[in-house]
């Protein structure tokens, strides 16, 4: 399983950061047993303040919010009570 999903919202002051994960499970059988391991690291952040909502990837160059919606189905729920 390798999935795109969106963390908690923090807020900082009038700035409210939504954290794009990547999540991967993966697991193996073998003669001596079954293995699973996973990993869970940064894909991109989202930025939402009074100039609108942003999405920066981990090199901090921006990138479509629209393309992570496609890609994250509850992204939408999430970022709709930041819309002004």
């Amino acid at each position: 399983m390798d999935e795109l999903r969106a963390g908690n919202p923090m807020v900082a002051g009038e700035v409210t950061f939504v954290p794009i994960e990547r999540c991967f499970i993966q697991s193996y059988t073998g003669d001596m047993g079954c293995w699973l391991s996973g990993l869970k690291e940064p894909f991109a952040i989202i930025v939402c303040d009074a100039t609108g909502i942003r999405a920066f990837d981990t090199e901090a160059t921006e990138i479509s919010v629209e393309s992570l919606m496609q890609k994250i189905p509850d992204l939408g729920a999430v970022l709709a009570p930041m819309s002004h």
